[in-house]
């Protein structure tokens, strides 16, 4: 079972970035794990992966959004182009922030907020300019088009992503992990607890460990140490003493 569940936990990437510490994979399903980016949401120790355009570059690569020459034709543009591939950047960590309260504003019982929801209609409407519809032998298919070095090319095929989650029924199994992250729950009872279990699950079923083992010591203790019996000692009285 280890075995299974670390292949589908590490699963080998597309091209990895940065192969000291490659971005983290939790989530199950693309958009999620673009969600998670942003990590340790409900710790102290909270960390923003994406702080540029280029380490959106790196993440989309990594994670098939773009090829390795998409990758390196886009790099060279948003170098050229800083303050566009600024915005760029910037509109993907909205998106990101959107979708997070998408899936946590039903959580806590709040409403979504019209600011997310106009923002998202925004990048949906420019996304679907750039989607038409092409034969492909003799069926029309949804494709891209005017692509081709544009900066933004990867925000929209990550509002594409996010789109098709929102239409889905999976995303009614979307739940949140203790440590803040994000996961698309596809067990059959519906009862899983981690968006890793070789993780998050672990530390958890390591202090229940740590919790039983010191609560059996100390039954072991008390078990071992001699009871004593509190006495009362009552004087004797004498005859004819009025108590």
């Amino acid at each position: 079972m280890y075995k299974t569940l670390k292949e589908r936990y590490r699963p080998e990437r597309q091209w990895p970035a940065n192969s000291t510490e490659p971005f983290p994979m939790e989530g199950d399903i693309l958009m999620l794990q673009f969600v998670n980016t942003f990590r340790n949401r409900s710790t102290g120790d909270r960390n923003d992966l994406l702080h540029d355009y280029e380490c959106l570059l790196a993440w989309c690569c990594e994670f098939g959004i773009i090829s390795h020459d998409e990758y390196q034709v886009l790099e060279l543009e948003g170098r050229c182009y800083e303050h566009e591939a600024a915005v760029v950047w910037q509109r993907a960590v909205k998106l990101r922030e959107s979708m997070h309260q998408f899936i946590y504003s039903p959580m806590r019982g709040r409403e979504i907020h019209e600011v997310d929801l106009f923002y998202f209609n925004e990048l949906v409407n420019d996304a679907n300019a750039h989607i038409r519809f092409e034969l492909d032998n003799n069926r029309p298919r949804q494709a891209w088009t005017d692509m081709e070095e544009q900066l933004a090319a990867p925000l929209w095929k990550l509002v594409k992503h996010a789109v098709d989650l929102v239409n889905s029924k999976a995303f009614d199994y979307v739940k949140k992990c203790q440590c803040g992250n994000v996961y698309l729950d596809t067990t059959h009872g519906k009862n899983r607890r981690w968006c890793n279990p070789l993780t998050c699950g672990q530390t958890a079923r390591m202090k229940t460990y740590r919790k039983r083992r010191q609560e059996g010591e100390r039954v072991k203790e008390n078990a071992g140490e001699p009871k004593i019996m509190n006495v009362e000692i009552v004087e004797p009285k004498c005859v004819g003493q009025v108590a």
